[in-house]
């Protein structure tokens, strides 16, 4: 164990001071008003996009997606695409380079950190995005916890007709008690617990009281981990974006059909929601009766020479779009559109389900490519300058801005982002990669670029912070090296002499193949909460 304070780092998926503030104001939530009030808090920018998979990444690693190579909740083969894992992050995570410096690390629940790396010192518990059941590090971990705390799960019943408060809270216990359970079997200097219900429960309850009944409980949660740090832990506590209201959804591959970039097919769905049923090995043909009927309406719609992309509109016009939107609003307006991207004939298209970004289809390097090597940057100049000007059906623009990706990324992974970076306006459209019509009003919760930072520690950031500074703060705390590569700063005012050195070299090895396993489940939960279309 290290001479310095132990460390603790807790992550709170999804929290924004502009969510939080009235119950950090008046103790509601009593660790992090305690942190507030007497260390550094601040701002914490996000990734773009601020999505949980590519943010809690460069949190661990201090590198921007360019860097690591994680943009969305998938990674690409040529036009297909499959969840990310932790073998697709291209970077060292801090707690392994921790590891190497012989420093023991206890990490529960950290997203995208499956199939988890063997650590030779100490312990890791996989989060979001791991299939349920997934092995943890060491071997038969979960089942000697299982023994004496009962079932350790990843996942909530998202949008359960039951207790949903009682769902989070038990899910958010465990975390705390599987901090406790390792704390007594592992001398630790790192003791890293992330809880993702604090993000799930914005995307899953509509109740202010019910969300705040589940926050004050992490936080009680989070004040029992620090207290396993004895009298003098260093604490840093971390979002990995903030949370918001949402107004519109843009679909921007109807928007590039309508204008001849983009070409749609009529084949198998490609959106899960439609497929999930499948995937868990059901064949009900028979629906249900408004599903019938919108299905009907809408092919009828199309035999009359209705576009595809147009049919919530024809519903719009034969008195149906007001019955889908308020009892079926997400599975029947899917369920309405039977066209997908065709890959192989198009110019350009969003190619994941929500990344803010337009993949364009160029000759010699994608598969079946459409546009000329010579005629790229006309291409993509020529799109910036359109999407720039699109405005939603009240007349406001949808974009802050439209960037070509070098100008966001940097890194050896440049060329798998996205060619052209779109920025919504305030982060109040959601960008769908579904055929739909253009917009629709939809009024919910969903990411913004800003989440919180909090520590007992003195910071040198007056307002705000980045991610990538988690990474580099922490390892000088640890007094172990920083990256070189890192695109971070180290916020800590007193510091000794920094040792650094790259990455890369210190953690060589720790990253495993890629895992086998069945994947769908997680998709199902990401359905859930409205991540697929």
């Amino acid at each position: 164990m290290t001479e310095n304070s132990p460390i603790i780092l807790v992550g709170l998926d999804g929290l924004g001071w502009n969510e939080i503030d009235d119950w950090i104001n008046d103790s509601s939530l009593k660790t992090l008003s305690s942190l507030a009030d007497s260390g550094g808090a601040s701002n914490l920018k996000s990734t773009h996009p601020p999505w949980t998979p590519c943010a809690w990444p460069s949190l661990l690693s201090g590198r921007n997606p360019g860097k690591h190579g994680v943009f969305d909740f998938f990674t690409r083969n040529g036009n297909d695409k499959r969840l990310i894992e932790r073998s697709d992050v291209n970077s060292p995570y801090l707690f392994e380079v921790a590891d190497s410096n012989d420093l023991t690390s206890v990490i529960i629940n950290y997203p995208v950190t499956h199939p988890v790396p063997e650590l030779e010192n100490g312990a890791v518990v996989p989060g979001y995005l791991a299939q349920e059941g997934i092995p943890f590090h060491p071997e038969h971990l979960k089942e000697k916890y299982e023994v004496e705390y009962d079932k350790y799960t990843i996942y909530p019943e998202y949008g359960t007709d039951d207790d949903a408060v009682s769902e989070y809270v038990d899910i958010a216990r465990q975390r705390r008690d599987m901090a406790r359970f390792l704390d007594g079997r592992y001398d630790w200097d790192l003791l890293a617990v992330q809880f993702q219900v604090t993000d799930s429960i914005f995307h899953d309850l509509d109740d202010r009281d019910k969300i705040q009944q589940v926050l004050e409980k992490v936080d009680e949660f989070v004040g029992d981990i620090i207290e396993l740090g004895g009298d003098d832990p260093s604490v840093f506590i971390a979002s990995d974006h903030g949370m918001g209201d949402y107004e519109w959804t843009f679909y921007v591959n109807s928007w590039l059909a309508e204008r001849g970039y983009c070409e749609t097919t009529t084949g198998d769905a490609q959106y899960f929601r439609q497929q999930k049923d499948a995937l868990k090995g059901k064949n009900d043909d028979g629906g249900n009766p408004l599903e019938n009927t919108i299905g009907a309406t809408a092919a009828a719609l199309s035999k009359v020479g209705l576009s595809p992309h147009r049919v919530h509109r024809g519903l719009s016009a034969v008195g149906l779009a007001e019955t889908v939107e308020r009892l079926l609003p997400e599975d029947a307006l899917v369920a309405a559109q039977n066209q997908v991207v065709d890959h192989a004939n198009s110019q350009a298209f969003q190619l994941y389900f929500n990344s803010l970004g337009i993949h364009l289809n160029v000759e010699g390097r994608d598969p079946n490519g459409q546009i000329p090597e010579s005629e790229y940057e006309e291409t993509r100049a020529e799109l910036i300058e359109k999407l720039e000007q699109v405005r939603d059906p009240d007349g406001e623009l949808v974009f802050d801005a439209v960037k070509p990706r070098e100008e966001v990324y940097e890194g050896a992974h440049l060329e798998d982002a996205p060619d052209i970076v779109l920025v919504p306006r305030d982060y109040k459209y959601d960008v769908s990669g579904s055929i739909l019509d253009t917009f629709r009003r939809y009024p919910h919760k969903n990411h913004k670029p800003d989440g919180i930072l909090l520590s007992n520690r003195e910071l040198t950031c007056e307002d705000s912070a980045k991610i990538y500074d988690i990474a580099p703060t922490v390892a000088a705390a640890l007094d172990i090296p920083v990256d070189t590569d890192t695109d971070g700063e180290i916020l800590l005012e007193e510091t000794e002499e920094i040792e650094y050195a790259n990455w890369d070299d210190l953690a060589d090895g720790y990253v495993d193949s890629k895992s086998d396993s069945d994947m769908s489940g997680v998709e199902d939960r990401l359905a859930d909460l409205g991540y697929m279309e």
